[in-house]
């Protein structure tokens, strides 16, 4: 299973370095995972970039999401990992999932010294900005 944060999530909806291996990731991976966060960031993103709200629906559709239940807040809270709150929160989440998680992707460099720090395998395209 495949944690994702946001910053891999929006390389499916727009064109950018990285874009190409994640939309491959998509096609071929069925276990992807990720905070209920991602859609109001996804959403947010698109309302910003006037992208087409069913590219969205259609991308959320293939990823299962956690919800942000008060374990997920404290958790992000207890972990001081000095990122900033939503980065620390899909930390938490990914945490949460434990053992089932294989790979965490993202591309912020941050999130991902604080995922390593944590003991998460970070996916190969992981910070390939």
């Amino acid at each position: 299973m495949i944690y994702l944060d946001t910053s891999a999530v929006m390389k499916t909806l727009v064109d950018e370095t990285g874009s190409a291996h994640v939309r491959t990731l998509f096609a071929t991976s069925d276990r992807l995972v990720s905070s209920r966060l991602l859609a109001v960031e996804l959403s947010a993103a698109a309302d910003r970039r006037g992208l087409p709200r069913v590219h969205i629906d259609e991308v959320l559709d293939t990823i299962t999401l956690i919800a942000v239940d008060d374990n997920v807040l404290d958790d992000a809270i207890r972990l001081r990992s000095g990122l900033r709150s939503l980065d620390a929160l899909h930390l938490a989440t990914a945490l949460e999932v434990g053992g089932e998680l294989t790979e965490f992707l993202a591309f912020d460099n941050e999130l991902n010294a604080a995922a390593r720090r944590h003991g998460l395998v970070l996916h190969s395209a992981s910070g390939s900005i």
